[in-house]
């Protein structure tokens, strides 16, 4: 019940707001009394806002500070694992996420580029003149704290990345790493194009999530990172695809 409902305020999250029938088909061994005590219990949490037909999450400010309060010490054990991956003058492009944000704010102090589309990834990388840090323009979504739209594609057209760090929401190994909306997925798929080397970052809570069909499918990766909590099966699994394990 736990891990149902905190995938039910991840999707919210993610998406801002979430209609019953899109619900009932991303949970369909579920009840509708179920799933109806589901978005009671997290409303009167205050997890989310409940509203009529479906949930909405909380204001953009207050969802993104919630949600960098979950998992924080796997996020900051994977933020490290990531950093030491690193090397002077790479050409890195990290995405927008919480775990993300905790990846840039331990940057190593060497000669870097560094691409997001992430407002608040941007906000965390560190002072040091050795790192040049470029933010696309486009269109805000303040929700995920996330730029996108057009012009972030186009901007991606010219650039190349020696690593890429892309934060999903979930992993399901009959299918892959989720992604939550079409502009997104148009991005990573953009990003993976141009990068030498993919890596997931990703807590454990988040496998076993299958939400929508849009998918990162497991060749196109590289690299997952994960905490030291993730189930034997699953890293076997992905390492039978060529993909380490970190």
């Amino acid at each position: 019940m736990e891990k149902r409902r905190q995938a039910i305020r991840d999707i919210v999250n993610q998406l801002g707001e979430v209609n019953f029938t899109q619900l009932r088909e991303l949970f369909p061994e579920v009840s509708d009394v179920t799933l109806r005590k589901d978005l009671k219990f997290l409303d009167e949490t205050q997890q989310l806002v409940r509203v009529h037909g479906g949930a909405k999450s909380l204001p953009h400010v207050l969802n993104f500070h919630y949600r960098s309060t979950l998992h924080r010490e796997e996020k900051q054990l994977i933020a490290s694992k990531a950093a030491k991956l690193i090397n002077p003058h790479d050409s890195l492009f990290i995405t927008s996420g919480t775990t993300c944000v905790e990846l840039a704010s331990v940057l190593p102090a060497i000669p870097l580029y560094v691409f997001t589309d992430g407002l608040n990834t941007a906000a965390s990388f560190p002072f040091s003149p050795d790192i040049n840090v470029e933010i696309f323009g486009g269109e805000v979504d303040l929700n995920v704290m996330r730029i996108g739209g057009p012009s972030v594609l186009d901007a991606l057209e010219n650039l190349h990345f020696t690593t890429a760090f892309l934060g999903v929401p979930g992993f399901h190994p009959d299918h892959g790493f989720s992604i939550l909306s079409s502009s997104i997925a148009a991005i990573f798929q953009k990003v993976i194009e141009h990068s030498d080397k993919v890596v997931i970052l990703m807590d454990s809570s988040k496998v076993n999530y299958s939400y929508t069909p849009r998918m990162i499918p497991l060749e196109a990766v590289d690299i997952v990172i994960s905490d030291d909590k993730l189930e034997p099966r699953i890293k076997t699994l992905l390492e039978s695809k060529d993909i380490m394990v970190l």
